[in-house]
């Protein structure tokens, strides 16, 4: 399997157990380290294999991932450059660094720019599999899903669930603002309070009607309901209301 395989539209709807799987993405330059890991990880995971952070970066903002695989040396940028970069946007899924500069000091350098965990070259493929699923487990155990009438939304992910089943992808401002919105689901908010919780003090007041526009164009209208002269709040919305 090579990094020209989408990871998604390889597993077809015949294959409804591969879809239960966690979805991986591996970031290794190395050819041979990388096929070996893919032959490996497919087993238990949905995996994807790039081998440059500038290619990880793209997959990001198509496709959501539960872990991430990643070398510290990459042909384009250190790999703690990418899991930096990666915690400044708000990706919170778990980092596990693999690299040959073992001490104490690269480490510890790697645990404080945002990777969850660190091993070493050569390694056991057992430890790096269990040490996955350790991750897995912890980032999993907070993860919310939010009820919004007969709709779904995973936190976590940035994912809304129709409810047929459809995800819909949401940009990071629309997740921001609608997790904004979950935090207190039977409370009006004001495009103020909006604002200070999901955007920058300098947007302006307006900026909050048009994410919300923008949601209610992926889904449905009722998904957030206007207060006039108030602000928003959550919806009880069906899947056929009207646009």
């Amino acid at each position: 399997m090579n990094e020209l395989d989408d990871s998604h539209s390889r597993y077809a709807l015949s294959d409804p157990i591969k879809l239960l799987q966690p979805s991986l993405l591996l970031i290794e330059d190395d050819p041979q380290m990388g096929g070996i890991l893919m032959e490996l990880l497919e087993d238990d995971y949905r995996a994807h294999w790039v081998t440059t952070g500038k290619a990880a970066i793209h997959e990001f903002g198509m496709n959501p991932y539960d872990a991430v695989i990643v070398d510290r040396r990459l042909p384009d940028m250190d790999g703690l450059d990418f899991v930096r970069s990666a915690r400044r946007e708000g990706i919170t899924v778990p980092m596990l660094m693999l690299t040959a500069l073992s001490s104490t000091e690269e480490i510890v350098s790697g645990l404080d720019a945002g990777a969850n965990d660190y091993l070493s070259k050569p390694f056991r493929f057992e430890e790096l599999n269990a040490r996955t699923r350790s991750l897995l487990r912890g980032y999993q155990a907070q993860q919310q899903s939010h009820a919004i009438g007969d709709w779904t939304f995973k936190e976590h992910r940035g994912l809304i669930e129709s409810p047929s089943g459809i995800n819909i992808q949401l940009s990071p401002a629309e997740a921001s603002l609608l997790k904004a919105l979950c935090i207190n689901p039977d409370r009006v908010f004001t495009r103020k309070e909006l604002l200070m919780a999901a955007f920058s003090r300098d947007a302006g007041e307006g900026t909050i009607d048009t994410y919300v526009s923008y949601i209610r164009r992926k889904t449905v209208k009722g998904l957030i309901m206007t207060v006039r002269g108030k602000g928003y709040c959550l919806g009880n919305p069906m899947e056929s209301d009207p646009i």
